[in-house]
């Protein structure tokens, strides 16, 4: 998808974070729910991210 902020143009990739399922139980607006947490990938899976022309890595 090709987006524009500012009058620069970026596009976006719509990368899947793998989760697992905690031992834990939460409570949100009455209703119960497990929480997830991402799986630890490697910094190569990552990639390098850039923001307004500088670059981070992950």
């Amino acid at each position: 998808m090709q987006l524009r902020f500012l009058g620069q143009a970026y596009s976006t990739d719509n990368n899947q974070i793998r989760t697992v399922a905690t031992e834990q139980t939460a409570r949100f607006l009455g209703q119960s729910y497990t929480p997830r947490r991402p799986v630890q990938t490697s910094n190569s899976q990552l990639g390098l991210r850039k923001y307004r022309g500088i670059a981070y890595g992950g």
